[in-house]
């Protein structure tokens, strides 16, 4: 397998953005239907939430969904020296989206409960407070 690809499944499994590397950056934006962002670490920024990561980033390598990246006849080209044409990294891409979407969904959902469950914690502290921290409108 190669680098890309790796790095991939990397992020994928490890639901985990920011251990993208810059070949992985580079390809996502040059073939794979991603905006720049700017940069790497605002590309990393903007898919860093779980919800952002599992309803908009993997979901350009979901061919059931609107995100979708398409092959087109330009990424029949090799990629670098791989012997891979960008089309079939894609292809991997999606195999690999496919695999662990369903988890990936699941650990994004889990995560806002528990984001939402520690604001509502923090608010009904603020609001019922503890001794002496009545609240006076």
């Amino acid at each position: 397998m190669i680098a890309v690809i790796k790095n991939f499944q990397e992020v994928i499994e490890n639901k985990d953005i920011d251990r993208m590397n810059k070949e992985l950056y580079n390809f996502l934006i040059l073939y794979s239907g991603f905006i720049a962002h700017y940069d790497i670490n605002g590309f990393k920024s903007t898919y860093k939430s779980p919800v952002d990561f599992s309803e908009v980033f993997i979901k350009h390598f979901d061919r059931e969904h609107r995100y979708f990246s398409r092959t087109y006849p330009c990424h029949e080209s090799l990629y670098m020296d791989t012997g891979l044409t960008k089309a079939a990294i894609k292809r991997e891409f999606e195999k690999i989206v496919d695999h662990h979407k369903e988890e990936v969904s699941r650990w994004a959902k889990e995560e806002l409960k528990k984001e939402r469950y520690a604001l509502y914690l923090n608010l009904k502290e603020e609001f019922e407070g503890g001794e002496g921290d009545e609240c006076r409108v």
